[in-house]
């Protein structure tokens, strides 16, 4: 069945279209994406000026600069991922071009060559060869020759056509992330400054409230309170655990991971989550300057700000939050009860309800929350009860 030349552009425009629309959702997946952290940044900073400099302490002031400084950095990130994946596009964009201009010149040049043969030859109708053929036979095997000369020069035209629509949406394509990437790293510089003020405020009252012991110890106490609702959150998601636990199953099933060996099991044999020094231990311990005694609900491990934070086996990503004294903070469970916590971490790479691999990036060292600089502060959880993580981390 003979489709008309039409017809084919019309199927040939769809299936492009198609191409587009997909295109299309990919962007509005990841502006709406960049949209929530902006309208969450908006929404932070009118808080913060809703209530008055004067009713605030400077722990409060501390916190919420630290907040907000939180905020931004987590925005640009993903503005740094979105601008990779732009830079991805836009090459790929330009080899398609590339590609498709050189297949064409090649289809332009073949089809120039038949026209140009066709003048200089001369042609009879194709009812003149016929008739001119000797025999029966010679006008059969004539009337085959035609008809594939006559559908070969129609593929050729519609090659060349398809090749110039094809072109044309990909130049459309390039274009328009050429034009978001430029807004993004205006964006992306604009944040950067906004971003380096607020941490010189933010050093500054770190810096005066460290020459105040008073200030200090209420600061301390603070972690206390971060501790407790560390407890509350393992807590709540001890009862929510069922649904969870169905999901990592099927996750382990697919990754032919369900035979592994249970993470209770794993007492002495986990990896760590950073290479560092460990610079505070698990359980209470007395504060030199301030002479407080502070209990510890895990590790606190020095790492240098960007150090990747790795899983230390495999688990459903929980919780991604924010938790004063804590800063950024990710939760993974990993069933049978335990849980891996890991704070004050920066430019976090997974999200709730992701499942992760062991050894997988979920975060990266920095000072969120932290009152003594870049570390990570470690935890593990079995049964809601705080594990030292060093009696299950491997000796080294």
């Amino acid at each position: 069945m003979k489709f008309p030349l039409t017809f084919s552009l019309f199927i040939l425009l769809s299936v492009i279209s198609g191409q587009t629309e997909k295109i299309e959702k990919d962007i509005q997946f990841h502006n709406s994406e960049l949209d929530l952290l902006r309208k969450e940044i908006a929404d932070y900073e009118r808080k913060i000026k809703n209530t008055s400099d004067r009713e605030k302490s400077e722990i409060e002031r501390l916190n919420e600069i630290d907040e907000e400084i939180s905020l931004v950095r987590n925005l640009i990130y993903r503005l740094r991922r979105e601008e990779k994946i732009k830079e991805k596009s836009i090459t790929q964009a330009e080899v398609t071009i590339e590609k498709k201009e050189s297949e064409h010149t090649s289809l332009v040049n073949r089809y120039a060559k038949r026209v140009t043969h066709t003048y200089k030859k001369g042609r009879l109708s194709d009812l003149e060869k016929l008739l001119d053929a000797k025999s029966w036979r010679q006008a059969v095997y004539r009337a085959k020759y035609i008809k594939i000369i006559s559908e070969h020069d129609r593929s050729l035209a519609d090659e060349i056509r398809r090749n110039l629509v094809e072109i044309d949406a990909k130049r459309t394509v390039l274009e328009r992330e050429l034009t978001d990437i430029r807004k993004i790293d205006k964006e992306k510089l604009s944040r950067k400054k906004w971003l380096e003020q607020r941490r010189r405020v933010r050093n500054k009252e770190l810096g005066n409230l460290k020459r105040d012991r008073q200030k200090m110890s209420v600061a301390l106490n603070q972690r206390k309170k971060a501790a407790q609702q560390m407890e509350s959150i393992i807590s709540r998601l001890d009862r929510e655990r069922v649904a969870r636990i169905a999901e990592l199953e099927r996750r382990r099933k697919e990754m032919e991971l369900l035979g592994s060996v249970p993470f209770k099991e794993l007492k002495g044999k986990l990896p760590w989550p950073i290479e560092g020094k460990v610079i505070s231990r698990f359980g209470t311990y007395q504060n030199p300057n301030l002479k407080t005694v502070t209990e510890n609900t895990g590790i606190d491990i020095h790492g240098s700000e960007g150090t990747e934070v790795k899983s230390i086996y495999d688990g459903i990503v929980t919780t991604v939050t924010y938790i004063r004294g804590y800063g950024n903070t990710v939760i993974l469970d990993h069933g049978d009860g335990f849980y891996s916590v890991y704070t004050h971490v920066m430019d976090v790479e997974v999200e709730e309800n992701s499942y992760v691999n062991a050894r997988d990036i979920i975060a990266h060292v920095g000072d969120s929350g932290s009152l003594e600089g870049t570390k990570l502060h470690f935890e593990i959880w079995g049964n809601k009860d705080k594990l030292n993580p060093e009696l299950w981390l491997k000796k080294r």
